[in-house]
């Protein structure tokens, strides 16, 4: 038995057993048992999104992030329209 692999803050494990057969577990519960891989595989990290604690978490912050950016975008904008009021004599020069 191989474990191919593991996430231990969400109790997730990929074991490869001797017979070629791959195993996902969460907790204690079997998942899959299958030989094959790319279920495997697709199983395991689906139950990562579906299970992962700091998803919420980073959902948050990108939105903040995001929101950040456009505020930045705006007060650029506005500042680059405000400087082109042109010196003495006006934006078109002397």
């Amino acid at each position: 038995m191989k474990v191919v692999k593991e996430n231990r803050r969400i109790d997730v494990r990929w074991v490869l057993h001797d017979d070629g057969k791959h195993e996902v577990t969460f907790g204690d519960q079997s998942l899959v048992v299958t030989a094959v891989e790319t279920l495997a595989r697709i199983t395991y990290e689906e139950t990562l999104v579906e299970h992962d604690p700091a998803k919420e978490l980073r959902a948050r912050e990108r939105a903040h992030y995001e929101m950040q950016a456009m505020r930045s975008e705006s007060f650029a904008r506005r500042a680059k329209a405000a400087n082109k009021k042109g010196g003495k004599g006006g934006r078109g020069g002397v």
